[in-house]
């Protein structure tokens, strides 16, 4: 049944962070859930051949029964909103016309969606609530490049001196990975060059905690050695501010 309201002229928007969402002009549409496994697969993988999605939407079922629910997934969506998607004997994939949410978040981490302040890359998870192996493994690659992202500028912002915005960029890496040891280092050197001792302890305390509580790891020598470094920048710190009021140190 053809979708109300579309036609093989509209433009589709599907979004997959946090949850699955297709319209069209900007009119939801409701969508059966194995038009949507399909659709979500497309936007994971790209245009696919039918025995890759066979494999990845019914891999506990026989090869023939498979492609029998694919074909009638396929028909379904080309029959009730077209234009969405292109079909041919072998592959299948979207359309030109289809704009997808996660397509724009790797334009973004892989640098090619232009250099404006809206370009940056979000913390949204993706297709929340769903737990098939293919999802969770874009869960990960996502998160593994989202991660990558922001550490790489916390580094560029350290190399320069933008203290502030390293310590900004590597609380967004630790906000997505809570045991990323690495950013945590580019924080504390970051808050030690603005004088923020107290808040850099802080920090180490809180990560040393988390890694213990959630999988009972110890932090590196290499971390005990830094928060050496902040105690020592604390305490002269402190010695230097008797003479200077309250206000000589920032914290």
């Amino acid at each position: 049944m053809l979708a109300e309201g579309c036609s093989r002229q509209s433009g589709y928007t599907l979004r997959l962070m946090p949850l699955w969402e297709l319209s069209c002009d900007g009119v939801a549409i409701d969508v059966s859930t194995r038009q949507q496994r399909l659709l979500a697969v497309l936007a994971v993988q790209g245009a696919s051949r039918r025995e890759l999605l066979c494999g990845l939407l019914w891999p506990d079922s026989s090869e023939r029964c498979a492609l029998d629910n694919l074909r009638v997934s396929i028909h379904h969506v080309t029959r009730g909103l077209p234009g969405l998607i292109q079909v041919d004997r072998y592959a299948v994939g979207f359309s030109v016309k289809a704009w997808i949410d996660l397509h724009r978040e790797w334009e973004v981490l892989e640098g090619v969606a232009g250099s404006c302040r809206e370009a940056l890359p979000g913390n949204t998870p993706l297709l929340l609530g769903w737990y098939e192996e293919w999802v969770l493994n874009e869960q990960a690659r996502l998160l593994h490049a989202r991660t990558h992202y922001w550490r790489r500028v916390a580094k560029e912002c350290l190399a320069c001196g933008d203290y502030s915005g390293a310590v900004e960029s590597a609380d967004t890496v630790l906000r997505l990975d809570v045991l990323d040891e690495g950013a945590l280092e580019i924080m504390v050197h970051a808050q030690l060059a603005l004088g923020q001792c107290i808040s850099a302890l802080h920090a180490i305390a809180e990560f040393r905690r988390r890694a213990h509580h959630e999988i009972g790891m110890s932090t590196s020598p290499a971390l005990d050695q830094l928060e050496l470094r902040v105690r020592q920048a604390a305490g002269s710190a402190l010695s230097q501010a008797y003479g200077a009021g309250p206000d000589r140190w920032i914290i």
